[in-house]
């Protein structure tokens, strides 16, 4: 389930960077918003240290996904250059920038759902109103 999210989003991606077509927007926002709500399903259960960490990872994920796109994009020396340049084709940069796009997606989401589970705000448990009033309030 997690791979078929982060999926949709490379394709949301793509499409949205692919295509000429002047309704692109729409669909890829679409696959996009399907690709994150499915990632953030799969973590929603999770506890605040559980989702510290799975944000963690996201981004460690998404920094080494970044690499070789930016390899590709824009090489700074001759040597880099040299190395990308049988990556240069024309699919190839279009699937690398879908691939960090989604997963850097994908760990913004998942960091918006460690925020606010780090407030108290966290899917299927009281919220912090109901807590204090469960509570009785400062005494």
């Amino acid at each position: 389930m997690l791979v078929g999210a982060v999926a949709l989003v490379a394709v949301g991606v793509a499409s949205n960077i692919g295509l000429d077509s002047p309704y692109r927007l729409f669909p890829s926002l679409l696959l996009m918003a399907l690709g994150v709500a499915g990632v953030a399903t799969q973590v929603r259960d999770d506890s605040v240290a559980q989702l510290r960490l799975t944000a963690k990872r996201w981004w460690v994920v998404a920094f080494v996904a970044f690499l070789p796109y930016a390899l590709v994009a824009a090489p700074e020396s001759d040597s880099a250059a040299a190395v990308t340049d049988g990556l240069a084709a024309p699919p190839i940069p279009l699937i690398l920038e879908s691939i960090s796009g989604a997963v850097v997606c994908c760990a913004v989401a998942v960091t918006v759902l460690y925020g606010f589970a780090s407030y108290g705000v966290h899917p299927g448990r009281p919220s912090p109103e109901e807590r204090v009033l469960a509570d009785g309030g400062d005494d």
